[in-house]
């Protein structure tokens, strides 16, 4: 697990010190993502840097960037290739020779082997970039749901790629502007979905994608995007196998799953949240270790924001050794850090608790499994349920889906889509009506339910379920989810693994009939049922069949409360207003329903506040690190 960065220069030649000098720059930015090694590889106008995390193969001769002996081929590759092993086996026997025990090496000759069809290949999470000497080509490949982030952009003839956004911006010809269309989005999902980020012409890679940079290729020429992989469809044949035959495959996939990811050269452990995915985790990878494993659970001390006791009721039945921390208002300490850690707009509050519990943890391991995840393929989300209960109602009263009940849309009727996102928005249609400011005004009509992906058009009562958990595949999943998971966890140098997230594991999921993975158990309909009648055997009834909880971090409490003023000073600023996002009106308006308590407005309002510290971050000059806040509680930041 480490951080990357390359530059690739096509026409315009920059004298190799100097090149040298940026990429030292860039990769600083992202010391934190690989703590134990840094190198920089520079040959005319092509320049890789990289941060290392030490995990396998812990040698010098594993550092990167990593270049074949003949010189031709170099790689900077951020990730773990899970079949490495098996892949350089077969590779010998095509004649290869390896001169390390790293998978980094195994790319590099995998690439020279199969080209191209090297990324269908590999089990694991990675990005990564090979530069081809002799053709004078850049590959660059991103893994199958985006567990690791790659973003690129052109600067005219200048192609640049990293891990994160703030190494791109530390190139002196990058000009920082704000793409309002994806603050749009961010207003409707407290994340930037999508290809697109917020910096006006820096792109990511998306999931499953590759792309070939040849000589030819500049800003007005750009190399097409080559997609790999795509989630299995049902199989129809599936239809007749039992839930017992199911349940037994899934075990036995899972344990594959998890057994490949336990290979380490470093201390390793794993979340434990007291849901139903890392309990059955612990449960699972407990009898495949010599010694306790050691877990790690994080609560709250409010209630409904603490789930701890069940965390430690797997911890006793499983023997591990654990450890709980508890979390409170100090974590709003850290804001500032978070904001300049994500790079983006980004408002998912759990990544405090993230961010803050992968800093405790690396005091003990530096690799921890996770149950990302498991209700993407295994159907296990309330909104997944509602959307099925929507569309069968509608289906069964004669109506359009999109036009049964009440909508909110302020345009004509919704299409599916629109229906969905009333599950997911933070603000909706009628809040952007009142409230968008001249700023926005202009993306009002540009549906942000064009994100999710048109086959959710094609929903049924038979589908539904099914379809639901696809398009969050391609959009929660990777741009929200597996965001918190990289930037919290390397924030730390802390390496995050997910089984549930094994390419072979989630295509044979997703092969499955919705009834083989939602069905009736104990009197209800179960979501993710099937992963839960799997694990009857060795986790309580009380934890598997229990009112699902999320994991939540009291920020509508805390806006109320402790960073009351920090809110009403940020979002009521002549800054903030200039910006025109919002009317003024509107915002106040809002903020004083939050406070005196006759409606919730949490969720916007600290999207709202994630926003505006962004901006102050990372587009206002001479801003080189997190922003200082005073939190109304006498206590100031300083900058980290």
């Amino acid at each position: 697990m480490c951080g990357i960065v390359g530059v690739y220069c096509s026409k315009t030649q920059f004298p190799e010190r100097e090149l040298e000098n940026s990429l030292e720059t860039m990769s600083a930015q992202i010391r934190h993502r690989g703590p134990d090694g840094s190198g920089i590889w520079v040959h005319g106008s092509v320049g890789f840097a990289h941060r290392r995390l030490s995990i396998i193969d812990l040698n010098e001769r594993a550092a990167q960037p990593m270049v074949t002996a003949d010189q031709n081929l170099i790689t900077t590759f951020n990730g773990e290739i899970y079949n490495f092993k098996a892949l350089r086996r077969e590779l010998e026997g095509f004649g290869h020779v390896f001169r390390t025990k790293s998978d980094t090496e195994v790319l590099l000759h995998g690439y020279r082997q199969w080209g191209q069809g090297l990324p269908t290949r590999l089990r694991g999470m990675f990005a990564f970039a090979i530069w081809d000497k002799e053709k004078q080509e850049m590959f660059l490949a991103r893994d199958r749901f985006g567990k690791k982030p790659l973003v690129y952009t052109w600067c005219d003839d200048v192609f640049l790629f990293a891990s994160e956004p703030k190494s791109i911006l530390q190139w002196p010809h990058f000009k920082r502007e704000v793409d309002l269309e994806i603050i749009h989005d961010f207003m409707s999902f407290g994340y930037t979905p999508g290809a697109k980020t917020a910096f006006s012409g820096l792109n990511r890679l998306p999931p499953a994608h590759m792309m070939l940079i040849r000589p030819e290729h500049s800003a007005q020429n750009r190399p097409p995007l080559q997609k790999y992989w795509t989630l299995a469809e049902v199989d129809p044949a599936k239809a007749s196998m039992s839930i017992e035959s199911a349940a037994g495959e899934l075990l036995e996939r899972l344990d594959d799953a998890i057994k490949v990811r336990l290979e380490s050269d470093v201390p390793l452990g794993a979340f434990l949240s007291g849901g139903v995915d890392s309990s059955a985790l612990i449960a699972r990878m407990s009898s495949m270790m010599s010694e306790p494993v050691k877990t790690f659970s994080v609560g709250f001390d409010i209630e409904g924001y603490d789930e701890t006791a069940y965390a430690r009721e797997v911890a006793e039945q499983y023997g591990t050794d654990h450890r709980a921390f508890m979390m409170d208002y100090s974590l709003i300490d850290t804001l500032p850090q978070i904001i300049w850690n994500y790079g983006e707009p980004y408002a998912d509050s759990s990544a405090l608790v993230t961010t803050a519990l992968a800093h405790e943890i690396r005091k003990f391991v530096t690799v921890a499994l996770s149950g990302d995840g498991g209700d993407e393929i295994f159907i296990g989300y309330s909104r997944y349920q509602r959307f099925h209960a929507e569309i069968t109602r509608a289906e069964q009263s004669g109506i359009s889906p999109a036009l049964h009940q009440n909508y909110d849309a302020a345009f004509g009727p919704p299409n599916i889509r629109d229906r969905y996102v009333k599950y997911v928005a933070t603000f909706r249609d009628l809040h952007k009506q009142w409230g968008y400011g001249p700023a926005l005004m202009e993306y009002y009509l540009t549906p942000s339910a064009d994100r999710f992906p048109a086959f959710m058009e094609g929903a049924t009562q038979h589908n539904a379920l099914d379809i639901a958990a696809r398009a969050e595949v391609n959009t929660y999943l990777p741009d929200d989810l597996l965001i918190k998971s990289d930037i919290g966890t390397m924030a730390a140098s802390i390496e995050g693994r997910s089984p549930f997230l094994d390419h072979e594991l989630a295509d044979w999921a997703a092969s499955l009939p919705q009834n083989l993975r939602v069905f009736e158990r104990h009197g209800n309909m179960e979501m993710k049922a099937l992963l839960k009648y799997a694990m009857e055997p060795q986790l309580s009834r009380d934890l598997l069949y229990r009112k699902k909880q999320g994991f939540s971090v009291p920020v509508k409490h805390w806006i109320r409360h402790e960073i009351r003023d920090l809110v009403g000073d940020l979002l009521t600023s002549k800054k903030f207003v200039e910006r025109g996002y919002f009317r003024q009106s509107f915002i106040e308006w809002m903020l004083d329903q939050h406070f005196s308590g006759r409606e919730d407005h949490g969720t916007r309002i600290w999207g709202l506040l994630c926003l505006e510290m962004w901006h102050q971050t990372f587009m206002e000059s001479g801003q080189s690190g997190p922003m200082t806040i005073s939190t109304g509680q006498t206590q100031e930041l300083a900058d980290a």
